[in-house]
This record gives C-alpha cells, sequence and structure tokens, in this order.
C-alpha cells in the first residue's frame, strides 16, 4: 500500500480534484462551472487540502469554508467542512480518514475553534470526532396565510421603506442578521459574510428586499416560493416581508423556508404550517474548547461551574481535565491538568477525584455543545464518570437547540 500524505491544494490541481469529484457524483450541471470557480478560489491557499500518494497523485481532497456560526447568539469562526471528494479507485486506503484528521488540524492552525459539516456518511466523520448536533428544517406554509399577515398588521406604523435590496444594503443585512442571533440566543446559524452578501446581490442569484428594520432574501421556482433568511427587529417589519413572500400566492401557492424551527412567524400566522417538514441532519465539533466556550453566548442569569475530562486524538488542545465556569453571561474554561478535579468532599485519591468529573471523547464533547443532555450521552456510550450534580450543571451550561438554515 502506498504511502499517504497530506499537503495545500494548488491551483494546478484543480482540474484532479474536479475531476475525481465528478467521478464521485456526477458532473456538474448547468451554472456549475461558475459555482466550482467560486469556491475554489474562496478556499485555495489554505483552506483546501489534497491526500496525494508516494508520486504526489491527488487521491482525494476536501474544503474549509470560513464562517461565523451563532452560539447562544454569540458569533465563532467556524470551519465549514465540505467538498470531501475521493477516488473511488481509491476507497478503502484510509484516504477519507487521512483527509477529514488533516482537515482539522489545519482548522486549528486557523483559528476556526468549531467546525460543522453536511455528512454524506455518519461513520468516516465520527472516527474523527464529530456528532449530530441538530438539522437543517424546511418547513412549508400556505402562501396565503402569509399574505394575509402582510395585509392585517403591516400598515399599524405606516411606511416601511420596503424595496429591493441592492449590493451596498449588504452591510447592514449583516449586521441585523449578527443583532438578531444576539437578541434571540440562538445556536448553530451562520450569519453570511459582507462579501458573501455583496456578491449574491450583485449576481441576482436570489430575490432580496429591505425595510425599515429587515430583509428578506428567497427563491422563486416551480410555483413555490423557498425563503432562505427573513430577519425582522420589529413585528411591523416581520409582517411586511411576510406579506411581500406571499404576495404570489395565485402564481406560487406554496412557501417552503429554511429559517429557525421557532420563529415567531408561527405564533402570528392564522394557519399552521402544512403536515410537509424535511429535516437534512449535520454534524459539529468542537476544535479549540477553550477558545470556543470563551466566545461562546450563555444566559446572563446563569451561574454554574462544572468539571470535565476530554480525549481527543485529533484536537491535542481539547485535551486534558477542565474547570468551566459561566458567570453574567460569559464562560471561561481553564485546563486543570495539574489540579484535582471537584469530586466528593474529603476525598485525597486523585484518580478518585478525577473518575468524578464526567469523561467524554471528541464524539461526546461535540454532542454536549450541542445540547445533548448528559443522559442522553450516557445511554449512547459517549460519556462515563461524573455525578448528578456535576451532570445538571453540564447540562445547564450547554443547554441549547440547534439549527442550521444554510446547506453548504
Amino acid at each position: 500500500m502506498s504511502e499517504l500524505r497530506t499537503r495545500d491544494v494548488v491551483d494546478a490541481d484543480l482540474p484532479a480534484v474536479l475531476a475525481i469529484r465528478n467521478r464521485s457524483f456526477g458532473p456538474l450541471g448547468t451554472g456549475g462551472d461558475v459555482w466550482w470557480q467560486r469556491v475554489s478560489a474562496e478556499t485555495l491557499g489554505g483552506r483546501m487540502i489534497a491526500v496525494v500518494d508516494e508520486s504526489d497523485q491527488v487521491l482525494g481532497a476536501g474544503r474549509i469554508r470560513p464562517y461565523e456560526q451563532a452560539w447562544g447568539g454569540q458569533h465563532l469562526r467556524m470551519g465549514g467542512v465540505a467538498g470531501v471528494y475521493v477516488e473511488p479507485s481509491a476507497r478503502g486506503r484510509g484516504v477519507a480518514t487521512t483527509l477529514t484528521r488533516a482537515l482539522i488540524t489545519r482548522m486549528g492552525e486557523l483559528g476556526d475553534v468549531v467546525s460543522c459539516l453536511f455528512p454524506t456518511t455518519a461513520t468516516l466523520y465520527r472516527r474523527s470526532g464529530y456528532e449530530i448536533g441538530g438539522v437543517q428544517t424546511r418547513m412549508t406554509y400556505a402562501a396565503h396565510h402569509l399574505r394575509d399577515l402582510g395585509a392585517t398588521r403591516a400598515g399599524r406604523a405606516g411606511s416601511t421603506g420596503l424595496r429591493p435590496a441592492v449590493p451596498s444594503d449588504a452591510q447592514q443585512m449583516h449586521d441585523l442578521a449578527r443583532a438578531s442571533s444576539a437578541r434571540h440566543g440562538v445556536s448553530g446559524p451562520m450569519v453570511r459574510s459582507v462579501a458573501a452578501l455583496t456578491g449574491m446581490l450583485e449576481r441576482d442569484e436570489l430575490i432580496a428586499y429591505v425595510v425599515d428594520g429587515g430583509f428578506v432574501v428567497y427563491d422563486l421556482s416551480e410555483q413555490a416560493v423557498t425563503v432562505e433568511d427573513l430577519v425582522a427587529t420589529t413585528p411591523e417589519a416581520a409582517a411586511t416581508l411576510w406579506g411581500v413572500v406571499g404576495s404570489g400566492s395565485s402564481a406560487a401557492p406554496t412557501v417552503h423556508t429554511f429559517l429557525d424551527p421557532r420563529d415567531p412567524v408561527t405564533l402570528a400566522l392564522g394557519g399552521l404550517p402544512t403536515v410537509e417538514v424535511q429535516q437534512i441532519p449535520w454534524m459539529a465539533r468542537v476544535v479549540d474548547l477553550g477558545a470556543a466556550f470563551a466566545g461562546r453566548g450563555f444566559g446572563r442569569h446563569l451561574s454554574v461551574e462544572a468539571d470535565l475530562v476530554v480525549d481527543d486524538a485529533e484536537a491535542p488542545a481539547n485535551t486534558g481535565r477542565w474547570s468551566l465556569s459561566v458567570r453574567d453571561g460569559r464562560g471561561t474554561a481553564t485546563r486543570t491538568d495539574d489540579a484535582p478535579v471537584r469530586g466528593d468532599a474529603g476525598t485525597d485519591d486523585a484518580d478518585a477525584i478525577t473518575s468524578n468529573a464526567l469523561r467524554v471523547e471528541a464524539r461526546g464533547l461535540a454532542a454536549l455543545w450541542c445540547g445533548w443532555s448528559v443522559s442522553r450521552l450516557r445511554q449512547a456510550e459517549l460519556a462515563t464518570g461524573g455525578s448528578p450534580d456535576g451532570d445538571a450543571a453540564l447540562d445547564a451550561v450547554f443547554a441549547c437547540q440547534p439549527f442550521i438554515t444554510e446547506y453548504f
């Protein structure tokens, strides 16, 4: 078996990478060449890695897309793993595992503190410390209910300044999205960068409108509207934007949304969503626990301390004993490898003390980070040790209902 190694993808490698992609998933469709050029330009120069053999032949490649992701309403640097391609004739030789682990190492070097991906297979990514974090949910509504919402509520505050969005609106749209994440304390959504929003508006890829205090981004095809993003700071702004979405109900009677499953439109709408709900699971990983925990948002009234022992072969920065503390909406994670972990009062046995802290490997840490309760981790054999009080503290620290709205 030839020896595998990894290196950065360079421009000259792109035809080989694209050929592997096409042999793995079929040829690119209409507009695919433009998409390929754009994602390649985004990740060349350190965010696209290849696995090669002893002759430097490319056997696989993967990209790390640069995102910011909300956790507790605060935004962290997130590496979105995508475009993982393996030459079919090289499968079974460890190419995918070698690649995934190299991507994790590179994310640590780049300062990405968490990572997410949409898996084609869970087994591969679980071997590298990823676990199911949540789902991308598509809800479906009758367009006339949204039209009626706009008609009955939008006029309460008078003129709203509704107009089509232009590239110069990108910064305001970005700021509104970040503020919305903080206001609702959500976990999981990825805010489009100003550059991504500007490019989208310049290329007229999607339909977008802005209003005083909000914006909406949607697609119109096959007699259905698909809402990708809708942010509003007031009920009037929300009603106006939903009214635009539903205004073509005679031609497009169905509206799909990729939003927070608990978006307030569900509370304001005159009718219920239809039973047609689709969910796509995504997986998450913690790359740098100390930095991620410090950047995550927490409830201002939460005051708790907990201990955690982590074993993470692919991200050594995570490995060790940790003391987690949350105060005044902020968290600190302190390595305590040389100090006893909180345990039963009066015990002097270091091993006994350590056993009273919950112990997880990378998969368990990922699930804990995404709000899976410790009791469920135990049932899945992803956690050992600990105590009832410690479990309750960790459940309080990481409580969330994460979701992702954008597929990447």
